[in-house]
């Protein structure tokens, strides 16, 4: 099984299931990072770089994981409806990446941030409050 999240049989401090991370690069993965680091020293060989360290992957390095609870209208096939908020449960919303029914190329930090102000006003929409 791959690029899955799942819950642990080990339990937090409050009792609960700790979350299970499992997550293996495709061989797809691993030769698009092999082809941008030999164009990443072209680069910088091209602008005068003397000396050019690399390695790839960096284990146990911040990847973006991202749609592991993806939104969408039908319960069948996503997590959340269209405000983030999660079909099976009142009152729970998520507001980060695993909301991403796909990803992009480039870091997604300020898509993130727009999602969680997304689901933030409709939130407090929710609630009949209005946020500036």
């Amino acid at each position: 099984v791959h690029n899955q999240v799942s819950l642990s049989p080990r339990l937090d401090k409050d009792g609960f299931p700790i979350p299970k991370i499992q997550y293996k690069l495709s061989s797809n993965t691993k030769e698009m990072l092999a082809f941008s680091i030999c164009k990443g020293k072209e680069l910088l060989k091209a602008i005068g770089a003397i000396e050019i360290l690399s390695y790839a992957p960096v284990s146990f390095s911040g990847w973006h994981l991202m749609g592991t609870a993806r939104m969408g209208n039908d319960p069948e096939s996503s997590v959340t409806n269209r405000f983030g908020k999660v079909h099976e449960l009142e009152n729970l919303f998520i507001a980060d990446s695993s909301l991403f029914v796909t990803s992009g190329a480039v870091n997604p930090a300020s898509t993130i941030q727009a999602l969680a102000l997304y689901v933030a006003d409709n939130i407090a929409s929710d609630l009949g409050c209005v946020l500036k």
